[in-house]
């Protein structure tokens, strides 16, 4: 009977510390709602998606939450209005790379290994973005290019939602610095072109 009892007081307290632990990694979408818009001299907004998001191995773009591509689109709404005040040309964020990659840390592992088992692996982003702003000839007035690339080595001994839980919020760290670096190079070189911010 003792037996008994400790076997079920030890499976309740396995049960709710298992429980507690998985409360940590809620995962939660990445939007911009915060952030101001920067208006720009432009008659519309434009995103180019160059990016042919692929689905072997290693890249997971297509097995994540959010992908970098709509994060991208997603930003690009948020935080880049147009309204035509003398150029009526377009603005065109161009997204020329848009890539997440999960590289095992063991030969022997694949790409389905990652997400069903507690392969160690580094998750590498990369980001490549051109904004351009053009005239009404589709001639570049003045352009920026943003590169941005994270990695991050994820070890054997996480589960699975924290995996996702990390890839998550690795790409809330990307879209954060691709944000400061993009508004400021924005900010000095299309200057003239701002019209408020």
């Amino acid at each position: 009977m003792f037996k008994k009892r400790y076997f079920i007081l030890l499976a309740i307290i396995y049960f709710i510390s298992g429980c507690a632990t998985q409360e940590n990694y809620l995962i939660q979408d990445i939007n911009f709602n915060e952030y101001k818009s920067l208006t720009i001299d432009a008659s519309r907004l434009i995103v180019e998606q160059k990016y042919n998001t692929n689905i072997s191995h290693p890249y997971i773009d297509h097995l994540v939450k959010q992908d970098l591509v709509s994060l991208i689109n997603y930003w690009s709404i948020a935080r880049l209005n147009t309204e035509s005040l003398n150029n009526r040309g377009n603005l065109k964020v161009i997204i020329n790379e848009a890539s997440i990659k999960a590289l095992s840390l063991s030969v022997t592992n694949k790409v389905e290994d990652i997400f069903m088992s507690n392969a160690a692996i580094n998750i590498e982003m990369n980001l490549d973005i051109t904004i351009d702003l053009l005239n009404k000839n589709s001639d570049r007035i003045s352009y920026v290019n943003i590169k941005v690339f994270k990695s991050q080595e994820l070890g054997s001994n996480i589960s699975l939602l924290e995996k996702d839980y990390k890839i998550q919020e690795m790409s809330r760290s990307m879209m954060v610095d691709f944000d400061n670096l993009a508004i400021n190079k924005l900010k000095e070189v299309f200057n003239n072109k701002i019209l408020s911010n």
